[in-house]
């Protein structure tokens, strides 16, 4: 059956059931929804609501089923991406859309053959998450056919790297929680990787399809909502990410008025103030930030932000969506420190409390607020607290050009701890101080 011009309103009724695929089993047909896109009016991005469900909608879409009994045993996703193909070019349609949930093993041979192959295929498909199997997982190429996946999870909700070699390709990951897996512990583990976890969703509850910064609660709220909250229905985001890519779709916002979209990231704000020349209110979202980043106990920021030599943040749109501070470190943690390693900081500040919302992640905030502060130390020298486990932080310290110059062992955070400082701050003869 071929829908002729189906509008955005239209898509999801035809769609109807299959909306939340079934499993596909050894004995069941697989359905395909093969979709005509409709002209792009535009090669622009779209800066209102209207504009982006045009360029979300689907000209024509149809329907093939076909017996997969023979096609689920032995290399049962290469011979799914043969009959895609097959279907492609009768039809005369690259993308295509699965209504039915892939098994795992069939799912792992189909993009295995999908990076050895390299079809001129858009694919939008769906599979569920199994723990003991998601480690072993290869992920679509940079330059893969796989657009979207709707990840169904039923089990332990694996390690957000599963995710993220699959948002390093371009996919946009798009999960549909249920049974033990829609617990508000979860959505809160998922809503604070947003670039990663692009999108989601409790099938029965609706939660994913209104506004929730679950993780940074606790702050201001950001302007109106995520695009893909307002533009639900698979086939449309499928559509959606495929022209604009999955960067772009992640960034953009309905404002409040329901109607206009902005970019995040696209009027950032850059202060730096001590605190005392802080506008009111502005110390406590300051704090709430840093609570809200998780890193650090909240018992004495506030106090520690009021002895603050500077503190930087940025704003968009009137809110603070990323901080950081130079501290001044307390006599008896100087005290400590030298007795440890022999390193004495008097006279330096502690680069320290920085957060940066979940949505803004990725933009070089954090890189622009330390080039800020260090700016303006004036003769003062910084250093700043990494964690010995703390890899990835580890990872940005060292793309930003700064060296660890100690090492100690933490009592409050009970672990070994280190001391970094920018490579140009430390001794003028280069060599580090002693440990």
């Amino acid at each position: 059956m071929v829908l002729a011009n189906p509008t955005i309103g239209d898509c999801q009724p035809r769609i109807g059931k299959d909306r939340f695929p079934k499993n596909m089993t050894a004995d069941s047909s697989f359905s395909i929804l093969l979709i005509q896109p409709s002209p792009a009016s535009s090669a622009k991005p779209p800066s209102t609501l209207t504009q982006a469900r045009k360029l979300s909608a689907a000209e024509s879409m149809e329907t093939r089923r076909w017996d997969v009994r023979t096609d689920a045993s032995t290399n049962g996703g290469r011979r799914l991406l043969e009959r895609l193909e097959q279907l492609s070019a009768h039809y005369h349609a690259v993308h295509c859309l699965s209504l039915n949930e892939i098994p795992t093993a069939q799912f792992k041979d189909l993009v295995a053959a999908l990076n050895l192959r390299r079809p001129g295929l858009r694919l939008s498909l769906c599979s569920r998450i199994e723990i003991d199997s998601a480690s072993d997982f290869k992920a679509m190429d940079e330059s893969g056919s796989i657009v979207q996946i709707q990840w169904h999870v039923r089990g332990p909700l694996p390690d957000v790297g599963f995710f993220k070699a699959f948002s390093r390709a371009g996919v946009w990951n798009h999960l549909v929680l249920s049974g033990a897996n829609a617990s508000s512990a979860t959505c809160r583990a998922v809503a604070s990787q947003p670039n990663i976890i692009h999108s989601w969703e409790k099938p029965y509850a609706g939660e994913g399809n209104r506004n929730t910064n679950a993780t940074y609660g606790e702050v201001s709220p950001l302007p109106g909502r995520p695009l893909w909250q307002a533009i639900t229905d698979p086939v449309s985001r499928f559509l959606l990410v495929d022209r604009l890519t999955s960067d772009q779709l992640i960034r953009l916002r309905v404002d409040n008025d329901g109607e206009r979209l902005f970019r995040i990231g696209a009027a950032l704000a850059y202060r730096f103030l001590p605190p005392d020349r802080l506008p009111d209110g502005y110390l406590e979202a300051i704090c709430g930030m840093v609570a809200a980043g998780g890193t650090v106990a909240a018992t004495h920021v506030r106090f520690n932000l009021l002895r603050a030599h500077l503190i930087g943040y940025v704003q968009e749109k009137g809110v603070i969506v990323g901080n950081s501070s130079l501290k001044n470190p307390r006599p008896e943690y100087i005290e400590a420190v030298q007795r440890q390693t022999g390193l004495d900081l008097t006279g330096f500040v502690e680069r320290g409390y920085t957060s940066v919302r979940p949505e803004y992640r990725g933009l070089g905030i954090g890189t622009r607020l330390l080039e800020g502060l260090t700016q303006r130390t004036g003769d003062r020298k910084i250093f700043s607290v990494i964690a010995e486990d703390n890899t990835a932080t580890k990872i940005i310290a060292m793309r930003n050009r700064t060296r660890k110059v100690a090492t100690y062992f933490s009592e409050k955070a009970g672990k070994p701890v280190g001391i970094w400082m920018p490579e140009w701050m430390i001794n003028n003869d280069g060599r580090k101080r002693p440990r």
